[in-house]
């Protein structure tokens, strides 16, 4: 439990000099929340384990969940959120900002919708088929607008 809370430690003060707002650890160092304002209507939110063999897990969960997964090292998980919040401090002088984090809610709400479909209803292989050719026609459109839109410089 010292390695975790100390490996714990040492993100948390990484994290704090690249101006997180609050930074909560939870369960004696074994899960932290860290929040970065980077405006009044917009905060950037992690949670991230710190497993037995000091291992990570993370997640940002604002201003919209998704897993970052397993890191090996507490520099490698500040590396990410570093990198991670400059993006979003570049896409939020987007003036399609907004559209973009109705677009990523809307994805989770459909994740959402999914996973009750299929574990509260019997649906039918046709009905799994064509939801699938949808999600992939999905995934076909994302793949066509980031060959055609132009980089972000950083």
């Amino acid at each position: 439990m010292i390695t975790s809370s100390f490996s714990g430690d040492i993100i948390n003060v990484a994290l704090r000099q690249m101006g997180a707002s609050s930074i909560k650890e939870i369960r004696n160092g074994i899960l932290y929340i860290a929040k970065f304002e980077l405006s009044d209507d917009l905060c950037v939110t992690y949670v991230f384990n710190v497993t037995k063999r000091d291992k990570y897990f993370l997640q940002r969960v604002a201003p919209y969940p998704i897993s970052h997964g397993d890191f090996d090292g507490a520099q490698e998980v500040v590396d990410f959120i570093r990198k991670d919040i400059r993006k979003f401090e570049n896409a939020k002088k987007s003036h399609n900002f907004p559209k973009f984090l109705d677009t990523a809610n809307e994805m989770v709400l459909l994740s959402h919708a999914v996973e009750l479909l299929f574990l509260e209803r019997n649906v039918s292989a046709e009905d799994l088929d064509s939801l699938r050719q949808c999600l992939e026609a999905g995934i076909d459109k994302v793949r066509e607008i980031r060959e055609r839109a132009p980089k972000v410089e950083k």
